[in-house]
């Protein structure tokens, strides 16, 4: 994230990596690694929901998150708290202890006369429900259930933030494009630049899938007025979906010209102390090992179970996002180009690839839970690719013959 950070702000020419300022960034990012680690020392366990406290405006407020932070707790693994280009944005790390940490260590460490302590301690736990000390940890993010409880996200809004993030990428990837280097300088920080962008746009698209199919889970005790267990609402896993859509399975959502891919050489200092270190840098290999990735979370046994079974969680079943919605939706966005005639160009031939053979993988071998009703459902969605297929098998017209060959290879795999 330091690394990140340093390099956009370098990008936008924002940050001269050799200026007080820079130094001052780096000192700002020491200061909330080492608070993380003394809270540690103190007792107190990773916080993984304590970015989700403030809102996108509080957080784009540089008085605000001075003062504030920009989580409610050091115990979190923090984003950096990065503006959109073109804007000015809060304090870049969490530079101040959060109100969860104060709650924590008075819970822990207050001076208490022992005939008051049950009481006190209950008084002070009590509190539980505030939202500014929303609290998840290890467990709660490493079960991959809890849309809330993540790693290096940021703010209340998820759809934001994700949003956010990917625009930051992209931007990235433009001046890289536009980008001048000296006599002086390598062409490995191109590749280190884009490399760290394709990552937080991960993160990002990471952020989005957790919503689909996700079930916050608290850790109340009865009278706090919480459920434990809520799914997320059907809007939320909707734009998530939308956002995925638009940015990871469309065409060239993420894409770089030959002539930027020709300067994507690395260090070579630092291969000769690691010969493993590739020379080339694919970067339509990292984007589709990304949307690999997506299809394997989206498509996963474990998803479609908890759609499914949300939906007798909510109160008005009907307006539930259905599982339906999700294999119609991935149907129709990775498969656009059957409607359209023409060629398809190679990354989007392996992307479609990858969903033939997971439809395929699910219809013939079904795991043990695999779910009725989600292979039903696919099975639906692979009949209506098949039409699809056969129909622009019959068109031909202007196809070359890789596309060709790939239509036809899809076709036989779902017969």
């Amino acid at each position: 994230q330091l690394g990140y950070a340093l390099d956009v702000y370098e990008a936008r020419g924002e940050l001269e990596p050799e200026s007080t300022q820079a130094e001052a960034f780096v000192h700002a990012y020491m200061k909330d690694t080492l608070m993380h680690e003394v809270g540690h020392v103190l007792g107190l366990r990773h916080n993984f929901r304590a970015s989700r406290v403030y809102s996108e405006a509080q957080l784009a407020d540089p008085e605000f998150t001075r003062l504030n932070g920009t989580t409610g707790s050091v115990m979190e693994y923090n984003a950096s708290n990065l503006p959109r280009p073109g804007q000015r944005g809060g304090t870049p790390f969490q530079t101040t202890l959060g109100p969860y940490d104060y709650w924590a260590i008075e819970y822990a460490y207050k001076p208490i006369a022992p005939e008051q302590e049950s009481a006190e301690l209950l008084r002070i736990a009590a509190r539980s429900n505030d939202p500014l000390l929303a609290f998840g940890t290890d467990e709660d993010a490493a079960f991959g259930i809890d849309p809330e409880t993540i790693q290096l996200d940021l703010g209340a809004d998820p759809i934001a933030y994700a949003a956010k993030r990917l625009e930051i990428a992209r931007d990235l990837f433009l001046r890289q494009e536009r980008r001048e280097l000296k006599p002086d300088q390598s062409y490995a920080v191109l590749r280190r630049s884009l490399a760290y962008a394709i990552a937080d746009a991960g993160r990002a698209v990471g952020v989005l899938v957790r919503q689909i199919g996700g079930v916050r889970t608290l850790r109340d005790h009865p009278g706090s007025g919480r459920d434990p267990l809520k799914p997320t609402d059907a809007a939320t896993q909707r734009q998530a979906l939308a956002l995925i859509a638009h940015n990871v399975l469309s065409i060239d959502s993420l894409a770089v010209t030959p002539a930027l891919q020709r300067r994507l050489v690395p260090d070579f200092d630092d291969r000769a102390d690691n010969p493993a270190l590739p020379t080339d840098y694919p970067v339509p290999q990292r984007l589709l090992e990304l949307q690999r990735s997506v299809l394997n979370q989206l498509m996963s046994d474990t998803v479609a179970a908890r759609i499914l079974d949300n939906v007798g969680k909510t109160d008005r079943p009907d307006q539930a996002f259905q599982l339906s919605e999700l294999y119609a939706r991935l149907n129709r966005d990775i498969w656009t180009e059957l409607g359209k005639g023409g060629n398809i160009s190679a990354t989007r031939r392996e992307l479609q690839r990858d969903h033939v053979n997971r439809v395929a993988g699910t219809l013939v071998r079904p795991g043990p839970q695999t779910r009725a009703d989600a292979r039903s459902l696919l099975r639906v969605q692979a009949v209506e690719l098949q039409a699809q297929l056969d129909k622009a098998l019959k068109r031909q017209n202007g196809m070359d013959a890789a596309t060709r060959a790939h239509l036809q290879d899809s076709a036989d795999t779902l017969s």
